[in-house]
């Protein structure tokens, strides 16, 4: 059974290196395109466009989604903004009070008074010193919340201006959408008066088959009045005013021949 297993798994690979590597993957390729493209252009044109339409107003509830998304990121940098204003504020202070214990230690005196309570020289300079540390992390913590704050807006601006795309190009999807019904019911209706036309040829066949029987009965009828008039061509001869007799004699007087003559002949 594993050696089975094992003979078919070589020869799927090998099949599959085949298709891979040689013609026989190519025109098999070839034709599941163009079966695949055969079954698509079969797809009537009126249901292509309910499914694009359909598409289309599936893009509503994904601008929604991504409304959301810009008015949440919208309030986080809000927040930030907030931040870093507070951040500065207190940067503000706490520089005022550094550089005020800085004058206070210039001056040189052995003790120092704040709100009514005396410092050694030696505590307020520790004091400074940890102040000074403190305000400059407070400072790099600052730069980093301002850079954030930038990246922020930036990736905000791209945002919206991703999501008016968006709402633009589906506007003019519908626009597209709109202008192929029109055409397609302007093919449809040329579609139509070509099947009228096909009937009216119909009709204008059988007017000219009805024309060309008249045509034949004229051409009978015109025989028929013809051959009564040139088919018995000898009878008139017989019709007319002068006796037999005389037309009989006038021939012999004019041949020198006698009746007797005429009469003995075979």
């Amino acid at each position: 059974m594993i050696k089975k297993l094992c003979i078919a798994g070589v020869s799927l690979a090998a099949l599959g290196l085949l298709f891979g590597t040689t013609r026989v993957g190519s025109y098999v390729s070839t034709a599941w395109n163009k079966v695949r493209n055969t079954a698509k252009g079969q797809v009537p044109i009126e249901f292509e466009i309910e499914r694009i339409r359909d598409q289309v107003a599936r893009l509503v509830p994904d601008m929604k989604k991504n409304l959301t998304l810009i008015a949440e990121e919208t309030v986080a940098v809000e927040n930030l903004r907030e931040e870093i204003a507070t951040i500065r504020a207190n940067l503000e202070r706490e520089k005022q009070k550094i550089l005020a214990m800085t004058e206070d230690l210039e001056r040189g005196t052995q003790t120092i008074v704040y709100d009514g309570r005396e410092y050694t020289r030696a505590r307020v300079s520790e004091k400074l010193r940890r102040d000074l540390a403190s305000y400059q992390r407070c400072e790099q913590e600052l730069k980093s919340k301002e850079q954030l704050l930038e990246a922020k807006e930036r990736s905000l601006e791209a945002a919206r201006e991703q999501l008016a795309s968006m709402r633009d190009q589906k506007r003019d999807l519908e626009v597209q959408l709109a202008q192929l019904e029109a055409e397609l019911k302007t093919v449809r209706l040329k579609q139509t008066q070509s099947k009228f036309a096909l009937d009216d040829s119909r009709l204008s066949d059988i007017k000219a088959s009805l024309a060309e029987l008249r045509n034949r009965l004229r051409v009978e009828a015109m025989t028929v009045e013809l051959h009564g008039e040139f088919a018995n061509d000898e009878i008139p001869v017989e019709r007319r005013g002068q006796p037999a007799s005389d037309i009989v004699k006038e021939v012999r007087k004019y041949f020198g021949a006698t009746t007797d003559r005429v009469a003995e002949r075979p």
